[in-house]
């Protein structure tokens, strides 16, 4: 087992799948507390109940003003609290995966990434060329076989189940130690239009659309393992020798530095065109932080499509391909510029999901 040891360098949010609105969180001071619903009303008298059961129905209802007044006490009903980085939240706030009420980084979350890196490290122009012939097929449901099959076919000796041969099975990473306090971070999307080459928050309704997630903030180092159970004989028997020379953790580190540097790069180049100088500003810094040895990565949301796809390394290589593979993405793909939006968490005026490796 190696120690592993990220530093967050953004706000770092990977959901659940679950959110809770102003009826489960009360806001005091920078402190939101989440709620258990079901303490509260066993702490209420039986005509308490009834109201707070008619409030409950009311999608108006924020529990602040419930509490207010009340000898309630929130020691006794809370299920855990969060430090606010900005204003109260409005609407729903989305909840970071957790273990016993307590947020944590999830090793798949870091070994999905690293597989993408590995991904764009095995590209070359024949892999990439390939990538053409298949979206040259009009099919939907044959193009995205294709696809997959040529994924398990970078990573898996040929001719064998992906399921066996897959040379990232071999790579183990262990959940990280839950942090000992979670935030809750207003994430906006930043939009850009080619017009005037400049950039703007996206609105609905002539208002911005803000987010409310609950994060894991910038500065908290995280601990956890990876294991390469690297074994000659099974590894030749399933023919993995040559990919199966990357599983060390210099080599990973190595690849990663590569991938994080095009995406800097890009992403330089991108605010420098729109005029966004705090991108500008904290992308100039990464790329000092960046290097084989400390490399930086980019998790969960906000990752976005440069993050968690080949499609970097396709544009670099072979524009027709990319722009392929760019109209087939309907409904998310713009011609002048994609993607054109970036997740920013607004208090630190940083794009999310940045760490780096220790």
């Amino acid at each position: 087992m190696t120690k592993l040891i990220l530093e967050t360098i953004s706000p770092i949010h990977i959901g659940n799948g679950s959110s809770y609105s102003n009826a489960e969180f009360l806001s005091i001071g920078n402190t939101i507390h989440r709620m258990d619903i079901n303490k509260i009303y066993n702490l209420l008298n039986e005509k308490e109940r009834e109201k707070f059961v008619d409030y409950l129905e009311d999608q108006q209802f924020k529990l602040d003003d419930f509490f207010r007044g009340k000898s309630l006490s929130i020691a006794e009903s809370k299920l855990y609290s969060l430090e606010r980085k900005g204003q109260t939240p409005r609407g729903e706030i989305r909840e970071h995966i957790k273990t016993e009420m307590k947020g944590y980084l999830p090793g798949s979350s870091l070994k999905g990434a690293i597989k993408t890196v590995v991904m764009n490290a095995f590209m070359d122009k024949k892999k990439i060329e390939k990538i053409g012939e298949i979206f040259d097929n009009p099919d939907s449901k044959t193009r995205n076989k294709e696809i997959q099959k040529f994924i398990e076919d970078i990573f898996s000796s040929e001719g064998k189940q992906s399921s066996y041969s897959d040379f990232m099975r071999f790579v183990q990473i262990s959940d990280f130690i839950p942090v000992s306090r979670l935030c809750v971070s207003e994430v906006r999307s930043l939009e850009v239009d080619d017009n005037i080459n400049r950039w703007y928050w996206y609105q609905r309704g002539g208002k911005i659309v803000q987010s409310f997630l609950e994060t894991i903030e910038v500065g908290e180092k995280l601990e956890g393992e990876i294991h390469f159970t690297y074994n000659y004989d099974v590894h030749h028997s399933l023919g993995l020798k040559g990919k199966a020379d990357i599983l060390n953790i210099e080599e990973i580190k190595y690849f990663i530095f590569n991938f994080s540097a095009e995406i800097i790069k890009h992403e330089i180049s991108f605010s420098k065109k729109y005029n966004i100088d705090f991108l500008l500003d904290f992308y100039r810094k990464l790329k000092k932080l960046n290097s084989p040895e400390s490399p930086v990565i980019k998790l969960g949301h906000g990752a976005g499509y440069l993050g968690t796809t080949i499609g970097l390394e396709i544009k670099k290589e072979n524009h027709e391909v990319f722009e392929q593979v760019r109209r087939s993405l309907r409904g998310r793909s713009y011609e002048f510029e994609f993607p054109k939006t970036r997740r920013i968490a607004v208090e630190e005026n940083v794009p999310m999901g940045w760490c780096k490796i220790l």
